[in-house]
C-alpha cells in the first residue's frame, strides 16, 4: 500500500481530510477509489491503515481502520553533522541518510564551506525532502532537520555519545578499532565540505572528544560519506538483516 506521512495521533475511528498535495498524489498519480486503502504514519512511532470513503476533485477523506506502534528504528541514533555543499548534492545526502538511518540532521558551516546558509524556501525543500525519503522507506521515526550551525559551535555543544569525523588526512585510526572498542549512542558523525576540513578543525574537534578516522585507500565525495560511515555502523551493530 502507499505510504504518507500524517500529522495525527492516527487512532482507530479517526477522520481524516487529507491535505492538498496527499489528496492530488492519492487522486492524479496514483487514481485511487473510494474503498482503497493507504497507510498513514504519523513520525512519532505509529502507523495505521486507512481507508478511502470519499474522493471529491480537490479533496479526499479517510477513516483509520487499524492503528499500531512501529518498532523498527536502530538502536544506535546517529546525528549527521553535514557540511554544505551545493544543493543536488546535499539533497542527496539527506535523502540516502534518511534511507540509512540516520535520525537527526545538522547543517554545519565549515572553514571551507563555498556555500551560503539555507533559505527558508531551502529548508522547507529539506523537510519534504526527508519526509518523502521516510515514507518510502519506511520509516516510524521522522528524522529531525535542525538549524544550521558553525563547524566550532555544534562540535562544543555536543554534551553525550561519540563524535567521529572522517577525515582524508588520517594516516592511522579507522572504523574498525572504534566499533571493537565500543562506541556510545548517539554517535554524532561531521562531514566536511568539497575541500574537506582543515588541519585546525581537526585538532579543535580532537580537543572536543571527537575520533578522527580514515575511512580507506579511496576518498569519498561529501555527499556519499554520511551514508556510507553510517551503513557501517548500523551493520556492525545489526541493524542490517543480511
Amino acid at each position: 500500500m502507499h505510504r504518507f506521512f500524517l500529522d495525527s495521533d492516527l487512532n482507530v475511528n479517526l477522520q481524516i481530510g487529507f491535505p492538498v498535495e496527499i489528496s492530488s498524489q492519492i487522486t492524479r498519480v496514483f487514481r485511487m477509489r473510494e474503498g482503497d486503502q493507504i497507510i498513514g504514519f504519523n513520525g512519532k512511532g505509529k502507523e495505521a491503515v486507512i481507508q478511502l470513503n470519499r474522493i471529491d476533485k480537490k479533496s479526499v477523506y479517510g477513516t483509520v481502520i487499524d492503528s499500531y506502534l512501529m518498532d523498527n528504528e536502530p538502536e544506535i541514533k546517529i546525528h549527521l553533522f553535514q557540511s554544505l555543499i551545493k544543493a543536488d548534492r546535499f539533497e542527496y545526502a539527506l535523502q540516502k541518510c534518511v534511507e540509512v538511518g540516520v535520525t537527526n540532521f545538522t547543517p554545519i558551516i565549515s572553514d571551507r564551506t563555498e556555500v551560503e546558509g539555507p533559505s527558508n524556501n531551502r529548508k522547507m525543500r529539506w523537510e519534504k525532502i526527508i519526509k518523502e525519503s521516510a515514507e518510502q522507506n519506511g520509516r516510524s521515526i521522522l528524522p529531525l532537520l535542525n538549524e544550521t550551525q558553525n563547524f566550532h559551535n555544534a562540535i562544543q555543544n555536543i554534551t553525550e555519545g561519540s563524535i567521529l569525523i572522517p577525515w582524508e588526512g588520517e594516516k592511522i585510526l579507522n572504523l574498525k578499532p572504534l566499533i571493537n572498542d565500543g562506541l556510545s549512542s548517539p554517535i554524532s558523525i561531521f562531514i566536511g565540505p568539497v575541500g574537506g576540513f582543515t588541519e585546525d578543525e581537526i585538532d579543535n574537534a580532537k580537543l572536543n572528544g571527537a575520533f578522527s578516522l580514515s575511512l580507506g585507500k579511496r576518498i569519498f565525495r561529501s555527499e556519499t560519506a554520511g551514508s556510507i560511515i553510517s551503513s557501517i555502523l548500523l551493520y556492525e551493530a545489526g541493524d542490517f538483516d543480511i
